[in-house]
């Protein structure tokens, strides 16, 4: 219990300081935080995935339209 507690107020402490530089960036640029995140770029899934060593991965591209009814 004592571990958890210690890893989830370390947790909290990492996610407060990313978020305060994330708006600290969003600030200085005078962007809306959609407009920030659009400005970051696509992600590479298959970079994160070999560098985390995830090989057993299936990351599906092009996913099938699916149509409403109506």
């Amino acid at each position: 219990m004592k571990n958890r507690i210690k890893w989830e107020t370390k947790s909290l402490e990492w996610i407060h300081r990313v978020r305060e530089e994330m708006d600290r960036e969003i600030i200085e640029k005078g962007m809306t935080p959609s407009e920030w995140i659009k400005a970051r770029g696509k992600i590479n899934i298959e970079s994160i995935c070999r560098k985390l060593g995830l090989n057993n991965v299936i990351i599906v591209k092009d996913r099938p339209k699916v149509k409403l009814p109506g």
